[in-house]
């Protein structure tokens, strides 16, 4: 599943009281989506790494007071009451990499997890539970599995509901363009090469990830207001996503030296310039995708005629199975303002009719 898919089968488990495991290679975005969630539900959240827990830690370390056994309250769960003593609304309480723990601390996080109580300390209903993990070896519609794991046996793994979670090229594209905030030369290079998103670099062993994306997206921004040489690029692309694909990217980036004009200009313009012409018509498939997808989101913050007219202009410059595939993501990601207002345009239908002549 998707980002998207992922995150509505989250939701849905929650809201049945069961307990969601998202599964999914380390950097695919899982805390993300956890961090996504908890936001839009209005939760507190509350992250434990299970792989830095040490036996009996959870749990809290025993007093002998009067005779009588207590144990201390993990920070991470006194966090929880403390929030809830002062807030109205809920918590969430994510255990990340929980295959990735001793099976002593497993065994604990099992008793929060499922029994929702540890050495006597009871989880709230106003608590919702959570957890993500690696790849098991035996998964293979995940690909190949490099973690070392401890494996839950069979009677745990079935109280929870097991999410599969992947990447998708085409939606992290998108969501860079917006809240990601993604450099488009790393947009467009994903674009291109859309396997380069996730993938193991053979030569040192390291491995693309949309997580590395996002680390070399920031050094893109931050070279452009400081003195950094190219090789110390490099050498950072490098530590990321390995030699190979570092290399490919940089050839890519100097090969990018004309640059599409920007949504803004396009929609400024009283006409489509000649030169905005014969840019689109030059680039690839991957770069026009995403510049019209660009235009979409200016287009839906300033709706006006002339502007939704210059996106039906847009589009007809467009190849036909190109300009289908953008009419559908436009159906898809901006169904409730941009996507009406197009249909009442009568260039946009155009557009759409002269796609199947």
């Amino acid at each position: 599943m998707n980002f998207t898919q992922t995150y509505e089968a989250v939701a849905l488990t929650v809201a049945s009281g069961a307990v969601p495991l998202i599964i999914g290679e380390s950097g695919i975005g899982k805390t993300a989506l956890i961090r996504s969630f908890s936001q839009d539900m209005g939760l507190f959240l509350v992250t434990v790494d299970a792989n830095l827990l040490k036996e009996g830690e959870i749990g809290g370390l025993p007093t002998v007071t009067a005779g009588k056994t207590f144990y201390a309250t993990h920070h991470k769960l006194a966090q929880i009451e403390e929030y809830l003593e002062a807030h109205e609304n809920g918590c969430l309480l994510f255990i990340d990499e929980i295959n990735r723990c001793d099976h002593a601390v497993q065994q604990e996080l099992m008793n929060l997890i499922l029994n929702r109580e540890i050495n006597g300390y009871q989880l709230s209903p106003r608590v919702v539970v959570a957890a993500a993990m690696n790849p098991p070896p035996r998964m293979d519609s995940l690909g190949e599995t490099r973690y070392q794991v401890v494996e839950m046996d069979p009677a745990q793994e079935n109280r929870f509901v097991w999410l599969p979670m992947d990447s998708d090229p085409k939606e992290w594209i998108v969501w860079g363009m917006g809240e990601g905030a993604i450099h488009p030369q790393v947009l467009e290079f994903i674009g291109m090469f859309p396997e380069s998103l996730h993938e193991v670099s053979k030569e040192e062993g390291r491995y693309a990830t949309p997580r590395s994306w996002e680390r070399i997206s920031r050094a893109l921004w931050t070279l452009e207001d400081s003195a950094f040489k190219e090789e110390a690029l490099y050498h950072f692309v490098r530590g990321n996503v390995g030699p190979a694909r570092a290399q490919d990217f940089l050839g890519f980036r100097a090969d990018q030296k004309n640059a599409l004009p920007s949504a803004q200009e396009v929609l400024g313009e009283e006409q489509i310039s000649q030169w905005t012409k014969d840019a689109l018509a030059q680039a690839s498939h991957s770069r026009r995708w995403i510049f019209v997808m660009n235009l979409f989101r200016a287009a839906q913050e300033k709706p006006t005629p002339q502007t939704l007219q210059r996106v039906a202009q847009v589009l007809l410059l467009m190849p036909k199975d190109l300009r289908l595939s953008l009419m559908r993501d436009l159906r898809r990601s901006f169904y409730e303002d941009l996507y009406p207002a197009l249909l009442a345009q009568e260039l946009f239908l155009e557009a759409f009719y002269e796609s199947f002549r």
